[in-house]
């Protein structure tokens, strides 16, 4: 049976909430290693992104690069990812390790400049998109919590969407989030990051 540790990042001081120890990949991974040569421009584009990204020091752009192409999800994943799914309270439900090469649970993709769901809730909603929230912690490991939202369209034009609606329909007040519905931890190696959990919540 697999013991897995859950970790988090508080961006509001940098600490890391959940500590966890002994997850460091295998010395032998290295991000950068060649990607495929029968690739698409999008996947070519994206790891170019993505090379820019860690030579800057640029987790979000390494992230939207990461969320518009599964070569660079491959290239800058763990040789294993602990999927996990938390009770609201945060006691674990189900944990599995997956092999990198077999997983398929991205939850974020990259539509023009819009962060939308792999797989909306409801079969079809091209209006569900993700608020996307980045943490950082003191020893460089982000956190993505993301969750699931609509908006109410009562933008000041451009590419804002207007004011995000809670559950109960009513637009949240400006600058807060709704509770997420998962998180992505990634840890530093080499000159970048890797993706190394995903974390779901039961609602």
């Amino acid at each position: 049976m697999a013991v897995i540790t859950l970790a988090a990042c508080d961006g509001a001081n940098g600490a890391d909430t959940h500590p966890k120890q002994g997850t460091e990949a295998p010395a032998q991974y290295t991000p950068g290693t060649a990607a495929p040569t029968s690739l698409d421009e999008q996947d070519r584009n994206a790891l170019e992104m993505a090379e820019r990204a860690c030579a800057n020091r640029d987790f979000q752009q390494l992230f939207t690069a990461i969320a518009i192409s599964p070569a660079v999800r491959r290239k800058y994943s763990a040789p294993t990812i602990t999927s996990a799914v938390l009770d609201p309270q945060g006691r674990v439900i189900s944990s599995r390790d997956v092999p990198a090469n077999s997983y398929e649970d991205f939850p974020v993709r990259q539509v023009d400049f819009y962060y939308k769901p792999a797989k909306p809730r409801s079969p079809g909603d091209e209006d569900e998109y993700l608020d996307i929230q980045f943490n950082q912690s003191q020893s460089d490991d982000f956190s993505v919590d993301w969750a699931r939202v609509h908006y109410d369209g009562q933008s000041e034009g451009g590419d804002d969407l207007g004011n995000i609606i809670s559950p109960e329909g009513k637009p949240l007040p400006p600058g807060t989030h709704p509770d997420s519905d998962g998180q992505l931890l990634f840890r530093p190696i080499g000159n970048c990051w890797q993706l190394q959990e995903d974390i779901r919540w039961l609602r």
